[in-house]
């Protein structure tokens, strides 16, 4: 009996922690490298979480990044986190981090897909995460560069 209680007990932990965030919960708990392999923060200095979680969607990002001011990320106090965990590893190390190193913003990565099972996400778009004292504010899906770009504005 004790054994099955030990295991309900791991498994609604476990199930709990993987539910994505929901307004009103506190920041995300993940640890994220950038692209230079620095340590990227989430905290309550954190005001916008912009998460692609697809290869289409975080062109999107940089294609509406590229459209403002390189220092707009930091300004709005806002985390670009992008999802290379269905990348190869040759293809990561040899091609995709090497073009990050040349952007002039960070981009947090998820390297191990587990790590996005917290952050929202939906097919096709980009999620924008609204943060206020290290809580949830909001949560919108974004389509397009335009759409992207006008809400770091």
């Amino acid at each position: 009996m004790k054994k099955v209680l030990l295991f309900l007990s791991v498994f609604i932990s476990a199930t709990i922690c993987a539910a994505p965030l929901q307004v009103g919960d506190g920041a995300p708990l993940i640890e994220l490298k950038d692209q230079f392999d620095k340590a990227v923060l989430i905290n309550e200095q954190t005001k916008i979480i912009l998460f692609a979680s697809e290869k289409s969607t975080s062109e999107q990002v940089t294609k509406a990044l590229e459209t403002l001011p390189p220092t707009r990320l930091v300004d709005k106090g806002a985390i670009y986190i992008a999802d290379i965990s269905g990348m190869p590893g040759f293809i990561t190390k040899m091609v995709a981090i090497p073009r990050m190193q040349k952007l002039a913003y960070a981009v947090a990565l998820i390297r191990n897909s587990k790590e996005s099972e917290s952050l929202p996400k939906k097919t096709g778009t980009v999620t924008l995460i609204q943060m206020e004292a290290g809580k949830v504010k909001g949560i919108t899906y974004l389509s397009g560069e335009a759409e992207i770009a006008q809400s770091l504005k």
